[in-house]
Parts: structure tokens; C-alpha cells; sequence
């Protein structure tokens, strides 16, 4: 007659097989490695759900002062930034945040937010990017309002390739959709190639 172990072997059993994996083990060395830092971050996020609604209250509260301050005062009307437009997105956040923030803790909790900032996809290089493009979309934007790039047909625009500016964008976008052109072809399965 053999017995059949009991569900703590069982549980034991797969929790050794679980730790002798060489993937676990470095997650959990890291995990140690790090208990600290993450014991802190854990505790001010719990601190952090705990009073979303009390912040989300506080801020939308500041925002509509903010507001009020706005359209009470000219020399914030004529300094060229849409105030009221910043206190009504402020607002906006202000009431999405407490539904937000399980979900950023679940990011951080499950490690996604540590796997953007590993890959690259979030990190200084990608930030001064998208300050490039930023700056030279509000830029052009200013431009083309007050004076914008005539092109009157095929000629004109083929002479714009002359514009140094624009065959060094051009350039730049073309080397852009080349890279994402790779990245697309090695995340396809090879018979998709």
C-alpha cells in the first residue's frame, strides 16, 4: 500500500523544485539584495493607496484655486499659457488618481515598471528623445502659426530637401522607422519573416 503524501509534502516539495530554479534563486538574491529599498517603496505606496482620496481632494481643491487665481488675475492672461487649460487637466488627474493607484502599485509590486527602466524604454536616453520631439513640436507649431513652410507643388517641395533642417529630420525619421522596421521583424516568429 503506498501513501500518498500529504498536501504540506506536496506544498514543500514544489517549493524546493520552485527555489532550485536558477531564474528563482536570482530573483529572490536580488529581491534580498534590495529588501530595503523595497520594504521602503512598498510602505510608502501602501501609505501612498491609503490616502489617494484625501490627495485627489487636496489637489483638485488647490486646482480650482488655481483657477479662480487665473481668472482673477490679467498678468497670468497675458503670459501665452493657457492656465485655465492646466487647472482643467489638473482637476481631471486629480479625480482619476485614486483609481490609478492600485494599479501603479500593481505595476511596481510586479516588477513591470523595473523591466521598463531595464530594457531602455524608460530611462534618460528616451526622456531627451521625446524632449527633442516635444520641444520641436511647440516649436514648429509656433512657426506654422505665424509663418508656415509654403509648398505650392512637387517643385517647391522638392526643394525643401535642400533646408538642412528639414533633410536632417527626414533623416532622422527615416533612421527611426528603419530601427522600429528591425525590432518589428525580431519580435515576429521566423515564420513570419
Amino acid at each position: 500500500m503506498t501513501l500518498a503524501p500529504s498536501r504540506e509534502e506536496a506544498a514543500q516539495a514544489q517549493l524546493s523544485a520552485r527555489l532550485n530554479d536558477p531564474a528563482v534563486a536570482g530573483a529572490l538574491t536580488s529581491l534580498l539584495d534590495h529588501a530595503e529599498l523595497l520594504a521602503v517603496l512598498v510602505e510608502g505606496l501602501d501609505g501612498f493607496v491609503a490616502r489617494t482620496e484625501v490627495i485627489g481632494d487636496n489637489l483638485a481643491g488647490s486646482f480650482s484655486e488655481l483657477r479662480t487665481t487665473v481668472q482673477s488675475n490679467e498678468a497670468f492672461a497675458d503670459s501665452g499659457v493657457d492656465l485655465q487649460a492646466l487647472a482643467d487637466a489638473g482637476v481631471s488627474l486629480a479625480a482619476v488618481l485614486p483609481k490609478a493607484a492600485p494599479g501603479m502599485v500593481a505595476a511596481v509590486e510586479s516588477g513591470a515598471i523595473d523591466k521598463l527602466f531595464a530594457s531602455g524604454v524608460i530611462g534618460p536616453a528616451a526622456v531627451d528623445q521625446v524632449a527633442i520631439l516635444a520641444n520641436g513640436l511647440v516649436s514648429g507649431s509656433d512657426r506654422f502659426a505665424q509663418d508656415p513652410v509654403q509648398i505650392g507643388g512637387p517643385l517647391s517641395l522638392l526643394k525643401l530637401l535642400k533646408d538642412p533642417d528639414i533633410n536632417r529630420a527626414i533623416s532622422y525619421f527615416a533612421t527611426v522607422a528603419k530601427a522600429i522596421g528591425a525590432e518589428i521583424a525580431a519580435a515576429q516568429p521566423t515564420s513570419q519573416k
